[in-house]
């Protein structure tokens, strides 16, 4: 049976004095946050008995919610407050980002996965954070026109520290990122940046899911060039008819130009509006539009994986829409195209 508001909030107090408080963490702010982020709202039905319980939770698509423990203490390591811009990699269900938002002044979240990001969404809506953008698309580049950042908190494992990242950290910003290539070799790993300088330190050993990166244009021109499986296993996210290189003759490699048609309750939602923004985001080059049969138009250039990407958003739309089918066709590339508008 599932516990009611009162009670999840008297577990939500309990989960703070023993599992954080109780084991050392000191951070009065991030503790704060933590008693007012109800965990219960970013996890599936079947597991909020367990929201508070003192370990991940899965949250669909391979994907889990980290441990509260965790999840305060890389926040902590942060070190950002109400003037800090903050990158978090991975946002998963939202948990994670809303505790971000409580403790810093903007955050910027990236998540590859549509319907996570979609479901974090509505759900930071629901509760009412108005200082968070959540993009969907490879975390792992970072987010480069909202750069630097005073922090950037990574909740997958990567390799090595992603040198993308570094990149737009500022000086004197953290970058917190678990670094392992097993579950069972991961830490956490804090690197701060002093000037052109970057400081490495540790804490402790943690199990997080991997961090995937979608490979680039020049890595999949590359793969191709050396007729690699590289290049013939390489599939973005989104299925089959989001994948595909383009049949047109003279067009650049790795790049792609699709015609995309979404139907369902797609209009007087932002569609349009939230098209161009993602869009742009993207680098993307093309335009939307709303059809007299009550579907939505666009039209899609530019990198290839930026392209999947897109499409993976299209599957979903802004918070309110409702999409019921998307088709996609090959289109010839047009030049004339310089930025993405709404028509």
């Amino acid at each position: 049976m599932v516990a009611d508001a009162a009670d999840q909030g008297v577990r939500r107090l309990r989960m703070v004095e023993e599992q954080l408080a109780g084991r050392g963490l000191r951070d009065e702010d991030v503790l704060a946050a933590m008693r007012s982020v109800p965990r219960d709202l970013f996890v599936p039905g079947s597991a909020e008995v367990d929201a508070y319980a003192d370990t991940p939770l899965p949250i669909g698509l391979g994907q889990t919610i980290s441990q509260p423990y965790m999840v305060a203490l890389m926040t902590s390591l942060l070190k950002v407050d109400v003037r800090s811009r903050v990158l978090e990699v991975g946002s998963g269900s939202g948990y994670q980002t809303a505790v971000l938002a409580e403790v810093a002044g903007e955050v910027f979240a990236i998540e590859r996965l549509a319907p996570l990001a979609e479901r974090a969404r509505a759900t930071l809506a629901r509760l009412g954070y108005p200082n968070v953008r959540l993009a969907i698309g490879d975390g792992a580049r970072g987010w480069h026109e909202q750069a630097p950042f005073s922090g950037i908190l990574v909740a997958a494992a990567a390799d090595e520290v992603p040198p993308e990242l570094l990149g737009q950290l500022a000086d004197g910003g953290r970058l917190v990122v678990p670094v392992g290539r097993g579950r069972h070799e991961q830490v956490l790993t804090i690197v701060e940046r002093v000037g052109e300088a970057f400081h490495e330190s540790h804490d402790t050993r943690c199990r997080f899911v991997p961090l995937v990166r979608d490979a680039s244009p020049d890595e999949r021109r590359k793969a191709a060039m050396r007729g690699s499986s590289a290049a013939e296993d390489w599939s973005p996210p989104g299925g089959e008819d989001a994948r595909g290189d383009s049949a047109y003759p003279g067009e650049v490699a790795g790049m792609k130009s699709v015609d995309v048609r979404v139907s369902g309750a797609v209009q007087g939602v932002y569609y349009r509006a939230s098209a161009r923004r993602e869009g742009a985001l993207r680098g993307l080059r093309g335009w939307v539009r709303n059809q007299s049969d009550g579907s939505v138009a666009l039209r899609l250039q530019g990198d290839a994986g930026a392209v999947d990407s897109m499409l993976d958003w299209c599957r979903v739309g802004p918070p309110s829409a409702r999409v019921s089918r998307l088709t996609v066709a090959d289109a010839p590339a047009d030049e004339t195209l310089h930025d993405f508008e709404v028509r």
